[in-house]
């Protein structure tokens, strides 16, 4: 099990080379990176104190949660950076609007969503200078989308390690902020060493590191058994690289 918010710090460092002389670096830089660095520091909390899926005995994930649950850790994860780390803030609000919003049409009469629609509409609009619509994506500005687009693309590569998967490609990868992308292709045999194509890095081989936590199982017969597993369980070290393909 890896908490998920090591899965976006590793995200950051993932992001972190991205840049040569076929990709563009991004920038700002700095909010960039520390935006895609800490989009899912509002798991905190929940990771300490896990729930699982009843139906299966798992440990729940974001899409087995409840609505007010995902509301409450999205806004977790722009809210302490609005002030010092304003850009970010507003790129992640991004990144969780068109999440809420689809919670929303579920469940049009839900105050607590729309609160939050409210709120993050009005942080992308002060910060990023334009305003989200329940559909139109058109509207954002190019600069804009690309950035959301790097925290995309830190989130599935990370997510790609983490998870093991052997490959997966990734459409619409911008190489520069004028329109122009690519589609990233991902492969390995083993899920832990990778290759990517083209390659958009601008070190030659990159290595990572993360910790989880090793279990005895995988099901579970509520909550608190979860939880006294994870706490008697052992770290174990996922070490992953990836090289030109």
């Amino acid at each position: 099990m890896i908490a998920q918010h090591d899965h976006a710090l590793l995200s950051g460092q993932i992001m972190a080379h991205w840049g040569n002389d076929k990709f563009v670096i991004p920038k700002p830089y700095d909010e960039v990176l520390f935006a895609i660095s800490v989009h899912d520091s509002g798991w905190k909390d929940w990771d300490a104190n896990p729930r699982i899926n009843p139906e299966n005995g798992y440990p729940a994930n974001f899409t087995e949660m409840s609505s007010y649950d995902q509301s409450v850790i999205w806004s977790k994860c722009y809210r302490p950076y609005s002030k010092k780390h304003s850009y970010a803030a507003a790129l992640i609000a991004l990144h969780f609007s068109k999440f809420n919003r689809s919670n929303l049409k579920k469940d049009p009469d839900n105050k607590q969503l729309e609160l939050l629609q409210i709120e993050m509409k009005d942080v992308i609009s002060t910060e990023l200078g334009f305003n989200i619509s329940n559909s139109n994506s058109d509207k954002i500005p190019n600069d804009i989308k690309v950035n959301l687009k790097m925290l995309q693309i830190g989130d599935i590569i990370s997510l790609t390690l983490c998870h093991g998967w052997r490959s997966i490609e990734i459409t619409e990868t911008p190489i520069d902020y004028h329109g122009n992308s690519t589609i990233l292709k991902m492969e390995s045999e083993d899920g832990f060493n990778y290759k990517i194509t083209p390659y958009p890095y601008d070190k030659s081989k990159l290595e990572f590191n993360i910790i989880g936590k090793s279990l005895h199982k995988k099901s579970f017969a509520n909550d608190q058994e979860l939880r006294d597993a994870i706490e008697v369980s052992e770290d174990q070290t996922l070490a992953f690289t990836i090289i030109r393909g």
